[in-house]
C-alpha cells in the first residue's frame, strides 16, 4: 500500500506545481507619452499584489503577473495613471497622458499635510531638482534663482561657500536680515548653506505670513521647504553617477573702472615726475612715491588727457582675480523593497576661489523609510556636511584704488611680496598669503527621524524630531614678520605675529508632534453630503544652543611652526547663549467635493526672545477658494481656481536675550569687572508681526487639441501684508549708561503682484518645447518710526513715509535759480548768476569749473535700491527626441545702485569718468576741477547713484542623451548624458561697476541695500557634465 501511495502524492505534486507554473504569465510593455516618447522610471504593478517593477530608460519593462486576467495599474510624475488588463496579452503598450492640471499636485508647506494643489487656498511655488538650472552646481539657493515668482534672490558673491539673499514678499524688519525659514522634510534647520543639491527631489516655496500662519512667530518671511530624493518600493535598484568640471572667472563688467589717462606733472619727454622732480620710479622695496598733479584749482582748465610715458602699465583685475575651477561629483543609490525604500547620495564638491584658495565639501545622505506594521510607517534621514576652507580676505579694492604702474606681484631682494606699495595706509592684497594661513573646517550633521500611524479611519498620528549640529573648528595663524623690508605695515593685529584657534559648538532641535482627524461625510457618516473635514492639532518645539570659544597669542618667535604656548601675550574667551520656543496650532479645513473649501485656525507660540516668557502670541489665519471649473464642465477650461487667505505671522528679536538683563565682562587689573552692554534690555520686547491678505487665482487652459499650445496654466496673486510692533533702537536718556534699548517702534506695510505662466508650447514626436515665465513686482514703505525721526545707517537715511531702500542725499544743482530747503533762498544770488551754466543739465561755475550742489540740510531722493520688479523667462526644447536646450534669462528692473566704488575712485582722481571730455564755457576737455567737485567723503551725493537694471543669461546647458542602443546589449548601463553650458554669459546694463547683483551684500541691514562696495563679483562659468545610470 505505501509503495502505491508514494508515486501518487508526487504525480499529483507535479500536477499542482504545473498549475502554479502554468497559472503565472510573463509580461513584457512598455510606457510612452502622447507624443511616443518613452518614459523612463515609470511603476508598473499587478492590481491587487505586491507585484510590480519600473521602466527603463526606453520605457520597457518585464513583469510576472498571477493569470491571464491581471490589471495592470501605471504611474509616472506628471502623468494621469491608468489602469491596463492584460486580457492574455504577451506585451502591452501603454500610454500615459500628461497631468494637465497642475505641474505638481500635491503640496505640503504652508498648509501642513499633502494637498491636492486644487484645494490650496494660498500660493504654494514648488519646483522640481529636475528644473533646477545645470549651471547651479553648489547650492540649492542659487538654484532656486529666477524660478519662483515673486522672489527676489540674489547672488551678491562670487566667493566660495557664499549664500544667497532671499527676500519673499517685501521686507519685514529693518535690524535682521529678511530671510525665510528653512525646512527640510518638514523638520526647521538653521540654513540652506551646504545641503547638498543632489539629494533634492523638490522644492516647496511660500511666501507671505498668511502661509507661514503653520510656522507661528518664524513663519512671517515665508518658508522654504527642501524634500530629499526617496526609494520607491518594490523597484530594483538604481545607480546615477554625474560629474561636472566648471571652469569660472569673475565678472569685470563694460567698462574699465580707472581712468587710461593723467594730469600729472611731467618732463619735456612726458615722464610723470615725483615731488623731488624725478622721474618716477620704485624703491629697493618696492614703494613707489606719489606722482605731483598739476594744480587743479588754481588753473580748472587742467585736463585728464596725458598718455603715460615711460611707465609700465598693469592690468590690475587680472592680478586681483585668477581662473577658478569647480569640480563637483556625486552618486545616488536609491530602490526598495516589499516593505522599505532607500536612498544613499554621496557628492564631493572641490571649488578653487578666484583668489588661489579653495573650498572643498563632502556631503553624505542616506534617506530609509520602513513599514514597520500596516499602517506604521518610520524614516529616517541623515546627512553629514563636512567642509573645509583656507579661504582669505578677498577684499581687492586696494589694487583698483591705485595707479596703473605699480605691479602688485613685485618681488624684493629676499623674495618677498612688497607690503605697501605706495604712500598709503594700504596693504598689498596679494602679499596676504605670503603672510597669513587659515584653515576652517566644519562638521554639520542633520539628522531627522519621523513615525507616522494611519489609523484605519478618522486619525493620524505623526511625530517628527531633527537635530541641526553643528561644530566649527577655526585655526588663523600671521607669521612674524620682522623680517621684512618694509616695517610700517604688516598682516594681522600684532608685527610680531599671532595665533588664534576658534572653536564654535551650535545644535537646534525642533520637534514637532501632530494628529489629523479626517471626516468623510458622505463615507463615513452616510450623509450623502459630499463634505470632508480635516482638523489638524499640533505642538511644535525648537531651540537652539551655541557655545565659542578662542584662545589667541601674539608676539611669535620668527620660526615656523608656531603655536600660542610660544606667544609672549594669551588671551582667551568664551560665550553662549541658549533660545526655547514652543507653539500649539490648530487648524480645522472643509472641502465640499471639488468646488469650494474653508479653512481657519490659529497657532500661539511661548518663548524666551519675547515677551515675558509666559504669555503666549497668537497668530489667526483664514482661507477660502472656489473652482468655477467644477460647474464650467469645459474642455478648454481644464481647471480655474480662485482662492483667497488672510493670516498673521512673526519675525522674532535678534538677540537672544534682548529682553533679559545682562551685564558684559572686562579684565580689571587682576579681577574681572562687570560694565553695561550698549543697548539695554527691554522685557516687555514683543514678537514683531505680519498680517497679510493675499488674493489670487489659478487657470489652467487647453487652448489646442492639437501639438502646439496644448497647455498653459497661469498663477497669480495679489497680496499686501503690514508689520507691526518691528523692533527699532530707541533712544535713552545719557543718565542710564546705555546708548540705547530696543523697542517695538516701527511699522512697515508692503505689497504687490506675483505671476507664473507655464506652457506647453509644443508637443510633437521629434520636438517638444516648454516656456515659463516669472514674475514679482513689490514696495515696502516705513510708515511709522520713533519720534517720526530718521533712521540714520552709516551714510544713508530712511525716512517716515517714504518706501524702505530709498536712497536720501545732496544732489547738483539742475538750475541756476534753484531754490534751498527753505523754499525761499537762492543757492545762487541773482547778481552772480552770470558766473554759471549748465553742463549736462548741472549747474557749473565758469571760472573754477566745479559743479554747484546742495547743501547738507537739503536732502533729495536720488533712487531706490530695491527693484520695481523682477522676471525671468524660461525655455526648455527638446529635439530629435535626445538632444535637450534649456535657457533662461532673468531680468531685475528700476533699481538704483550707490556706487561707492565709483566715490572712492573719485578721492584720488583715478575713475574712469575723468577721461570723459565735457564743454564748460565753450571750451571742451576732461576737466579734473569739474570731476573732483562732485567728490564727497562724508555723505551720499546723487552723481554716484546708477541705473542698476540687468538682464542676465542667467543660464544656458545643452545635453545629449545617448541612444541605449549605442551602448550594445548590457543590461548594466540604463542612460549617459552629456552636457555642456554656462552660467552667468551675458549682461545686458548700463551700470559701470563690475557686476549690479554684487550689491547690498550686508544681509542683517535692510537699510544698505543696493549699496557697491566692491565685492566679490559672481563668476562667468562654462561647464562640462557627464550622467550616467545603471
Amino acid at each position: 500500500m505505501r509503495n502505491l501511495l508514494t508515486p501518487m502524492l508526487t504525480l499529483l505534486a507535479g500536477l499542482l506545481l504545473y498549475g502554479s507554473a502554468t497559472a503565472q504569465t510573463r509580461l513584457t510593455g512598455r510606457v510612452t507619452d502622447p507624443s511616443g516618447e518613452p518614459i523612463p522610471n515609470a511603476t508598473i504593478r499587478e492590481k491587487g499584489t505586491r507585484h510590480g517593477t519600473s521602466a527603463n530608460e526606453r520605457g520597457v519593462f518585464t513583469l510576472t503577473v498571477s493569470s491571464e486576467r491581471a490589471i495592470l495599474v501605471i504611474t509616472a510624475v506628471g502623468y494621469d495613471a491608468i489602469e491596463e488588463p492584460v486580457r492574455g496579452r504577451p506585451s502591452v503598450t501603454v500610454q500615459l497622458n500628461l497631468d494637465t492640471h497642475t505641474l505638481s499636485d500635491v503640496v505640503v508647506t504652508g498648509v501642513g499635510v499633502a494637498t491636492s494643489k486644487k484645494k490650496v487656498a494660498i500660493d504654494v511655488a514648488s519646483v522640481s531638482a529636475q528644473d533646477f538650472a545645470k549651471s547651479a552646481t553648489s547650492d540649492i539657493g542659487s538654484a532656486l534663482i529666477g524660478q519662483i515668482a515673486g522672489a527676489q534672490i540674489q547672488q551678491t558673491t562670487g566667493s566660495p561657500n557664499s549664500s544667497v539673499n532671499i527676500i519673499l514678499r517685501g521686507i519685514n524688519t529693518i535690524n535682521n536680515g529678511p530671510g525665510p525659514i528653512i525646512l527640510v522634510d518638514g523638520i526647521k534647520v538653521s540654513d540652506i548653506n551646504g545641503i547638498d543639491p543632489a539629494i533634492v527631489d523638490h522644492v516647496e516655496v511660500v511666501k507671505g505670513a498668511a502661509a507661514g500662519m503653520l510656522y507661528g512667530s518664524e513663519g512671517a518671511n515665508g518658508a522654504i521647504q527642501i524634500f530629499t530624493k526617496r526609494g520607491a518600493r518594490n523597484s530594483r535598484m538604481a545607480v546615477t553617477v554625474s560629474s561636472k568640471l566648471s571652469l569660472d572667472n569673475v565678472l569685470t563688467g563694460k567698462r574699465p573702472l580707472n581712468a587710461g589717462f593723467h594730469h600729472y606733472v611731467t618732463d619735456a619727454q612726458g615722464y610723470v615726475l615725483d615731488a623731488t622732480g624725478n622721474r618716477l620710479t620704485h624703491d629697493a622695496v618696492g614703494y613707489w612715491p606719489d606722482p605731483v598733479e598739476e594744480d587743479y584749482n588754481s588753473n580748472p582748465s587742467v585736463t585728464n588727457s596725458e598718455p603715460f610715458v615711460g611707465l609700465p602699465l598693469y592690468n590690475h583685475l587680472k592680478q586681483a582675480y585668477q581662473q577658478a575651477s569647480t569640480y563637483t561629483n556625486a552618486v545616488n543609490i536609491l530602490g526598495g523593497g516589499d516593505k522599505t525604500d532607500y536612498s544613499f547620495t554621496a557628492s564631493r564638491l572641490d571649488q578653487q576661489s578666484i583668489f588661489g584658495n579653495k573650498y572643498n565639501r563632502t556631503n553624505m545622505t542616506l534617506n530609509l523609510g520602513l513599514q514597520l506594521a500596516k499602517g506604521l510607517t518610520f524614516r529616517t534621514n541623515t546627512q553629514g556636511i563636512f567642509g573645509y576652507d583656507d579661504l582669505l580676505n578677498g577684499n581687492r579694492f586696494g589694487l583698483i584704488n591705485t595707479y596703473p604702474w605699480i605691479d602688485f606681484t613685485w618681488r624684493d631682494s629676499i623674495g618677498n611680496l612688497v607690503l605697501k606699495p605706495k604712500n598709503e595706509n594700504q596693504l598689498n592684497s596679494l602679499s596676504e598669503r605670503q603672510w597669513h594661513q587659515h584653515y576652517n573646517k566644519s562638521y554639520r550633521v542633520l539628522q531627522d527621524v519621523g513615525l507616522n500611524y494611519k489609523f484605519r479611519r478618522f486619525l493620524e498620528l505623526d511625530y517628527k524630531i531633527g537635530v541641526d549640529f553643528n561644530i566649527t573648528d577655526a585655526y588663523d595663524y600671521y607669521l612674524n614678520q620682522d623680517g621684512t623690508l618694509q616695517s610700517d605695515l604688516f598682516w594681522g593685529p600684532s608685527r610680531e605675529g599671532s595665533v588664534t584657534d576658534q572653536y564654535t559648538l551650535y545644535t537646534k532641535v525642533n520637534s514637532l508632534a501632530t494628529a489629523f482627524l479626517r471626516v468623510d461625510f458622505d463615507k463615513d457618516l452616510k450623509l450623502h453630503i459630499p463634505l470632508k473635514s480635516t482638523t489638524q492639532f499640533a505642538y511644535d518645539y525648537w531651540s537652539t544652543n551655541e557655545r565659542y570659544y578662542y584662545a589667541e597669542g601674539t608676539s611669535l618667535p620668527p620660526f615656523q611652526p608656531a603655536n600660542i604656548n610660544l606667544a609672549t601675550n594669551k588671551t582667551s574667551g568664551d560665550y553662549a547663549e541658549a533660545r526655547t520656543s514652543y507653539g500649539l496650532l490648530l487648524n480645522e479645513t472643509l472641502d465640499y467635493a471639488n468646488l469650494f473649501g474653508v479653512s481657519g485656525g490659529f497657532r500661539s507660540d511661548y518663548s524666551s526672545e519675547f515677551g515675558d516668557a509666559h504669555t503666549p502670541f497668537t497668530f489667526p489665519r483664514g482661507t477660502v477658494y472656489f473652482r468655477p471649473s467644477e460647474l464650467m464642465h469645459s474642455t478648454e477650461v481644464t481647471d480655474w481656481k480662485l482662492r483667497a487667505a488672510y493670516g498673521s505671522a512673526g519675525t522674532p528679536p535678534t538677540g537672544a536675550y534682548d529682553r533679559q538683563v545682562t551685564l558684559n565682562t572686562a579684565t580689571l587689573g587682576g579681577g574681572v569687572s562687570l560694565t553695561l552692554p550698549t543697548t539695554a534690555s527691554n522685557p516687555e520686547l514683543k514678537v514683531q508681526r505680519t498680517y497679510e491678505l493675499e488674493i489670487g487665482t489659478d487657470l489652467t487652459l487647453a487652448p489646442a487639441k492639437g501639438p502646439w499650445l496644448s497647455s498653459l496654466t497661469l498663477s497669480g496673486s495679489y497680496w499686501q501684508h503690514k508689520s507691526k510692533d518691528v523692533i527699532q533702537i530707541a533712544q535713552v536718556a545719557p543718565s542710564s549708561g546705555y546708548g540705547g534699548t530696543d523697542d517695538n517702534l516701527v511699522d512697515l506695510s508692503s505689497k504687490g503682484v506675483d505671476l507664473s505662466l507655464d506652457a506647453f508650447v509644443a508637443n510633437m514626436r521629434n520636438f517638444s518645447w516648454t516656456l515659463g515665465v516669472r514674475f514679482g513686482k513689490a514696495a515696502t514703505t516705513l510708515d511709522k518710526v520713533s519720534n517720526g525721526k530718521d533712521v540714520i545707517t552709516g551714510e544713508f537715511i530712511s525716512r517716515q513715509g517714504q518706501q524702505l531702500g530709498t536712497f536720501y542725499g545732496q544732489e547738483p544743482l539742475h538750475s541756476i535759480g534753484q531754490l534751498e530747503a527753505d523754499g525761499k533762498t537762492p543757492y545762487i544770488s541773482p547778481s552772480q548768476a552770470a558766473n554759471y551754466t549748465l553742463v549736462n543739465g548741472n549747474v557749473v561755475n565758469t571760472t573754477t569749473y566745479q559743479g554747484m550742489v546742495t547743501n547738507a540740510a537739503d536732502l533729495k531722493v536720488m533712487g531706490h535700491a530695491l527693484p520695481k520688479y523682477t522676471a525671468s523667462l524660461i525655455n526648455r526644447f527638446t529635439v530629435l527626441k535626445r538632444l535637450a536646450l534649456s535657457v533662461q534669462f532673468d531680468m531685475v528692473h528700476g533699481n538704483s545702485i550707490y556706487n561707492i566704488t565709483r566715490q572712492w575712485l573719485y578721492r584720488d582722481r583715478l575713475s574712469k569718468d575723468f577721461d570723459q571730455p565735457v564743454t564748460i564755457a565753450g571750451k571742451t576737455g576732461a576737466f579734473v576741477a569739474y570731476y573732483n567737485s562732485y567728490y564727497n567723503s562724508t555723505s551720499p551725493i546723487s552723481w554716484f547713484i546708477e541705473d542698476g537694471s540687468f538682464i542676465r543669461l542667467r543660464d544656458v546647458s545643452l545635453t545629449y542623451t545617448l541612444d541605449p542602443s549605442w551602448l550594445g546589449h548590457t543590461r548594466f548601463v540604463r542612460s549617459l548624458a552629456l552636457t555642456v553650458g554656462g552660467r552667468n554669459l551675458l549682461t545686458f546694463t548700463k551700470y559701470h561697476g563690475l557686476d549690479p547683483e554684487n550689491t547690498g551684500s550686508d544681509s542683517n541691514n535692510n537699510f544698505n541695500l543696493g549699496v557697491d562696495d566692491f565685492g566679490i563679483p559672481n563668476m562667468k562659468s562654462y561647464q562640462f557634465g557627464l550622467t550616467a545610470g545603471f
